[in-house]
């Protein structure tokens, strides 16, 4: 598969992030964390994109950008309620996250010669257990179509990118070389990730307007 169809492919963040900033204003609080991480990921496939073609590398940029998406999807659950009614475990995971970041990154010299997998294979299955467990609440608590909930839609989204993030890191650390195999696997994570940012995308379209809007709007009126 050509780089132009994968640069298309992700590109496909454009999406879900046009309908955050028209939607931005009406949106309840707690799903702000949501809109900074696409806002996040549009800005590290633009400054990749820029950093390839000047220095032919993006290592840096995808480094750091994994430690800050990392830090913003426990925000985010962290709004949710579940990290915010265990302030110890958030701390815990920021400290572990930071750590491993930079034993991975400066310490072993990673930050600019290679990528961070030990960090992504961590956040990654952190976050796909975060989201598990905000399905299972959902699930117990919701009584309409999940399919139109948004706080459903993203949690299947970060599984899907985490579970295939596991995959992908893990062939990177067994093979090396990138062999047939380990191509066939990134090229198809594209496709993977730009179907998971519709899934963001129709997620935006179903973020609950926040209680004073209607409010709000007919007292302006």
């Amino acid at each position: 598969m050509s780089n132009t169809v994968i640069q298309l492919l992700s590109f496909t963040i454009i999406f879900p992030m046009i309908l955050g900033l028209i939607r931005m204003h009406r949106i309840r609080a707690s799903y702000q964390p949501f809109l900074l991480f696409l806002l996040l990921a549009l800005t590290a496939e633009v400054v990749s994109e820029v950093s390839i073609r000047l220095t032919k590398s993006n290592t840096i940029t995808s480094n750091i950008y994994t430690l800050l998406e990392a830090g913003v999807i426990l925000y985010l659950f962290y709004t949710w309620g579940f990290l915010k009614k265990r302030p110890r475990l958030m701390i815990f995971l920021a400290i572990v996250y930071c750590m491993v970041w930079a034993f991975e990154n400066l310490y072993m010299g990673l930050l600019a010669d290679g990528f961070s997998s030990y960090f992504v294979i961590l956040y990654s299955l952190v976050t796909v257990l975060l989201s598990i467990n905000e399905i299972n609440s959902l699930i117990a608590a919701f009584g309409g179509n999940l399919f139109r909930n948004a706080k459903f839609l993203i949690c299947i989204g970060l599984i899907i990118i985490g579970v295939y993030s596991v995959i992908t890191e893990g062939f990177q650390l067994i093979d090396p070389d990138n062999s047939r195999v380990s191509r066939n696997i990134f090229n198809l994570f594209a496709f993977i990730n730009a179907f998971v940012n519709i899934v963001y995308a129709i997620a935006v379209w179903f973020i609950p307007v926040r209680d004073d809007y209607y409010f709000s709007k007919r007292f302006k009126a």
